[in-house]
């Protein structure tokens, strides 16, 4: 178990921090290296929309985001020689997106292109209509798509999850797959000399363990600042027995008015540093470790992230270099001198000093409620219509669930309460009775979690009057059918024939679109998919496609095999 005490910098806390400080200059000195050797994969001043290890839902950002002015089309270069090993084209995540092996043992990645070069286009093309799909997965020996630095081979985009015209950017290491900062391989054409800034403090009393200001509930204090510029809590913390401390603060960087993550953060209790964390490369299988790194209630309930400056047992970031966990045990009627340090890529620094008064509380009794679910043990319940496998390594920390039902929130099935929202590191297997099995068609039930008004189905499989489904949090579900197939919407058709352009809205009410399928006389044709538009297109190809084709025919299905169908007669 990590110590949960604050202790004196002692030999072995130097040594440690020594090892770390070695290991950070093996890391940074070939970054050094390469970064003499690298160009600029855009022929523009760059400037960042977003940077390496920013808090997002369910991960760390694995790369930065150069801004595009606003535009897509902008030639997008090799930052080094290399050769392509794969392409992915997706309606979702990185959209079309580019890897490059790079001799040094790295790999540049490029997401949400526009479209690619002639030559690279031809063989997506053929690839995507060998398969008939738009999405593809497409790898490459290293001698197949041979690039020089600097060799422009994709113009930048919009497509897949991204919300505006950018160049998703990264480095990884090869073999290892591991996502590394590439801020410090630009940095020479890179201007910035603004320090992060720090918005609030939050403060967690350990349950049954800590009190804060008279309440064993988490709590947030503001900063104010006065005229010099200095910032302070704008109210004072008294507290006894075992706390935690988070922070809310953001980066920022000359030229532009965005905010982006803080790449490193310490925290020092009376001249002992106590928590200290830096984000400059993470695997990807630990991305949802972020959960954890924030106070995650707060996040769905007011999109705020506050970076927890404490380790909970079941997170298993590499990015900590204190010794502890980071809890403070507060047992001395004192004042205790607190400090945050914060530092970004280009050394910009921001402290925060600020004070915590030891007050002697009476901490009450902590009481939990439900069954023990803990973070270190595979964890089972079967009651109450419920069948819940957790595996070990799941948790962050113990959880309590209560195991509630109430009756009617369906017609075929009640609202059942696992417990407060809690996220799971991967997915789990629920499954779900369904009292009243009425619907003839089982194909159509699908598990649905439920958070306030809205309703994400899950789907699941349908088995002797019970639904499996796997899930990532905890919380309220219930089950539910789809009867509904989606809604298939002509865009301006009478311009398709002049246009040679065919262009639709699809949309489904619930369980969402599954597949889509379009076919001219009966030979496929590519429809290309903007998810976070409803688009579908289809630009009409007249190579792959046998003269005189009179209809076009278009088919979607959603999660619960609805299914639609359109017809046209384009010539």
């Amino acid at each position: 178990m990590r110590r949960t005490r604050i202790r004196r910098i002692n030999a072995d806390f130097l040594s440690i921090r020594l090892g770390c400080i070695i290991c950070l200059l093996l890391v940074a000195c070939p970054n050094s290296v390469h970064a003499q050797g690298i160009v600029p994969p855009l022929d523009i001043p760059l400037l960042l929309s977003g940077n390496f290890g920013e808090l997002r839902s369910n991960h760390f950002h694995s790369g930065i985001d150069f801004k595009t002015q606003g535009a897509t089309g902008l030639p997008v270069k090799s930052v080094k020689d290399g050769s392509i090993s794969r392409i992915s084209v997706s309606p979702y995540g990185y959209g079309r997106a580019v890897y490059i092996d790079h001799p040094d043992g790295t790999t540049s990645v490029y997401g949400h292109l526009e479209r690619f070069s002639h030559r690279i286009e031809t063989v997506v093309r053929d690839s995507q209509y060998r398969e008939a799909s738009f999405s593809v997965n497409l790898r490459f020996s290293a001698d197949e798509l041979v690039l020089k630095k600097g060799e422009v081979f994709a113009f930048s985009g919009n497509t897949g999850g991204s919300a505006g015209p950018h160049l998703h950017f990264e480095f990884r290491d090869t073999q290892m797959e591991t996502a590394l900062d590439p801020l410090p391989y630009f940095k020479k054409y890179i201007k910035d000399v603004q320090a992060p800034e720090i918005r609030s403090l939050m403060f967690f009393p350990q349950p049954g363990k800590g009190i804060i200001n008279g309440n064993t509930g988490n709590q947030i204090i503001a900063l104010s600042q006065d005229k010099a510029g200095k910032k302070q809590l704008t109210q004072s913390v008294k507290a006894w027995g075992a706390i935690g401390i988070g922070i809310k603060a953001y980066d920022r960087m000359t030229g532009t008015a965005n905010i982006y993550g803080v790449n490193e953060i310490t925290l020092i209790i009376d001249n002992t540093e106590v928590y200290c964390s830096e984000i400059a490369n993470f695997a990807f299988e630990d991305t949802r470790y972020i959960n954890s790194l924030i106070d995650w209630k707060d996040w769905k309930e007011n999109n705020s992230f506050h970076i927890k400056s404490f380790i909970e047992p079941g997170n298993k970031l590499a990015i900590y270099h204190a010794l502890s966990d980071g809890i403070i045990t507060l047992s001395e009627e004192k004042t205790y001198h607190c400090k945050y340090i914060l530092k970004d890529v280009f050394g910009n620094t921001t402290t925060l000093p600020f004070e915590i008064t030891g007050v002697r509380q009476n901490i009450p009794e902590y009481k939990p409620k439900g069954i023990l679910f803990s973070y270190n043990r595979h964890n089972t319940l079967k009651e109450k219509g419920v069948d819940l496998n957790i595996p070990a390594g799941n948790l962050y920390k113990d959880a309590w669930l209560p195991i509630e039902t109430t009756a009617g929130y369906t017609d075929f099935a009640p609202l059942y309460s696992l417990g407060e929202q809690t996220p799971l590191h991967s997915y789990c297997e629920l499954t779900l009775a369904i009292p009243n099995d009425t619907y003839p068609d089982k194909s159509k039930y699908g598990v649905i979690a439920v958070s306030g008004k809205r309703n994400a189905w899950l789907g699941g499989k349908y088995d002797a009057g019970k639904i499996k489904t796997r899930i990532r949090e905890l919380g309220d579900f219930s089950v539910t059918i789809d009867t509904v197939p989606p809604v298939i919407t002509p865009v301006n058709p009478t311009k398709w024939t002049k246009n040679r352009r065919f262009s639709f809205k699809i949309s489904d009410n619930l369980s969402g679109i599954e597949s889509y399928k379009g076919d001219l006389d009966g030979n496929f044709v590519l429809f290309e998919y903007d998810a976070k538009t409803n688009s579908l297109f289809y630009e009409y190809d007249s190579q792959r496609m046998p003269k005189g084709a009179k209809t076009l025919h278009l088919i979607v299905k959603d999660g619960a095999g609805n299914q639609s169908e359109f017809g046209w007669e384009i010539f």
